[in-house]
């Protein structure tokens, strides 16, 4: 009898605390290779303190584990699986778009050509020809989608996205929706942090409420609208975290 597959991403019994503030109580989740999962929770959850620790940039308490691809979130053949994109994504001003994108390139050591790039930048409607003009001439948007495309551009399998939807208008997150919807094929595995309910719906195959540091609830979108006598999602998360 075959064994289960290794998740893309496990967390075992993992905590997290600030001066005595326990952020993250013995939490536990697992995303399956291929599968889009969201994490909703409200500013302060928890959510982007979760990704840090996956990310190894900050260690959690003794006990808890990280494991991406079945290696341990410390090791370097681990980073070389995920791309991540931040909540607060910024860049120098003083460069182009395209110096960016080439210097991230260089740093994962990922060949990438300026037309695959641009039809990459083409489906998250940003102009290519932009991209050769200083990022000081962007919008907050356009900067946003910069950071997605720092991401997608590499061809990763596992992706990480800290609230990628911040900052972008209606017509840039259709697009964003679009070029998610299209990933799938590539068998892209994705978390992503949010608070736009109804895009987690469209978009996740298992989504999470992140509160007071634990995860209460896990599952389906639809799933969670019937837990909880909902008829939207939003209204089905406010209901899991009253209660």
């Amino acid at each position: 009898m075959s064994s289960n597959p290794t998740p893309a991403l496990a967390v075992t019994d993992l905590s997290y605390s600030i001066g005595g503030l326990d952020i993250l109580k013995s939490l536990n989740l697992a995303v399956e290779e291929h599968q889009y999962y969201a994490i909703a929770g409200v500013n302060g959850a928890g959510k982007s303190t979760l990704i840090k620790l996956i990310l190894d940039l900050i260690r959690p308490a003794p006990g808890g584990t990280i494991r991406v691809f079945g290696a341990d979130n410390r090791a370097r053949e681990c980073r070389e699986q995920l791309a991540y994109l931040p909540e607060k994504f910024d860049v120098k001003k003083s460069v182009s778009g395209r110096q960016y994108l080439e210097f991230i390139a260089a740093i994962y050591a990922h060949k990438v050509d300026n037309a695959s790039l641009d039809g990459l930048a083409e489906r998250l409607d940003f102009p290519p020809a932009r991209l050769d003009s200083r990022v000081a001439t962007y919008s907050k948007g356009m900067v946003q989608k910069l950071g997605l495309l720092s991401c997608f551009m590499l061809e990763r399998r596992l992706l990480i996205l800290d609230e990628p939807l911040s900052g972008l208008d209606p017509r840039a997150r259709y697009h964003f929706k679009q070029l998610m919807q299209d990933e799938r094929a590539a068998g892209r595995t994705v978390l992503y942090s949010t608070h736009m309910l109804a895009d987690a719906e469209e978009l996740c195959d298992r989504f999470s409420i992140l509160h007071d540091g634990v995860l209460k609830y896990e599952g389906t979108p639809a799933t969670c609208v019937r837990e909880f006598a909902a008829t939207t999602l939003e209204e089905a998360y406010m209901n899991c975290i009253a209660s």
